[in-house]
């Protein structure tokens, strides 16, 4: 394991039909949509097993009940935990300061262009002193998120699911005198053209 005393965090919802992907449904279904909403958290902590770079944890939303989680653990080597908090913002926060003073990325479950270099250099950020390291997303957002320890007015007064929710974050962290490291910019998979982009590299 490269990065013993590191961690990544995963977000995932339950996969329960008509909750997960729902800006897909009109177009393929909430059947099919929970089914792509599995595969897309398979495939993302399948990576994440490979390529070792540091102990792993499913962070569940509403719970860890599900039977879904459970083979998660089972077959991956992670660890599980519920999402606690009013809104997504403060879920991150809690989940990152989870354990404190650990340098620590927290990432989505829809994001198929995440491999082990971009997660190598969030971590190496941290680790050479970054306060907190950011990855934009094309849409507005971010795909990745990561820090020592968390603040939580770095994720207040956020728009989330909106494309100010990168800005407003970066001005959070202006106000609190940190410059974000920011990762290359990269896309996760919400509508129906996404879909069709990541199809269309033979996944």
């Amino acid at each position: 394991m490269e990065f013993p005393n590191a961690r990544i965090i995963v977000f995932a919802k339950a996969p329960q039909a008509g909750r997960v992907k729902t800006r897909l449904i009109p177009h393929i279904g909430a059947q099919a949509a929970t089914e792509l909403h599995q595969r897309l958290v398979l495939n993302t902590l399948q990576q994440l097993h490979q390529t070792a770079l540091c102990p792993v944890e499913l962070w569940c939303a509403p719970d860890s009940g599900h039977p879904f989680f459970s083979g998660c653990q089972q077959h991956f080597d992670v660890t599980l935990h519920t999402q606690c908090g009013d809104d997504l913002g403060m879920r991150m926060h809690h989940a990152l300061n989870n354990q404190p003073e650990k340098p620590t990325l927290l990432i989505g479950s829809d994001v198929p262009a995440v491999d082990a270099d971009y997660l190598r250099q969030g971590l190496l950020a941290l680790m050479r002193g970054e306060r907190w390291v950011l990855g934009p997303a094309e849409d507005g957002g971010y795909v990745l998120v990561g820090c020592c320890m968390s603040d939580r007015r770095f994720f207040e007064n956020i728009q989330w699911g909106t494309s100010e929710v990168l800005e407003q974050t970066l001005r959070n962290a202006l106000s609190l005198g940190h410059q974000p490291y920011c990762l290359d910019t990269l896309w996760d998979l919400d509508e129906y053209q996404d879909l069709q982009r990541w199809e269309a590299m033979g996944e």
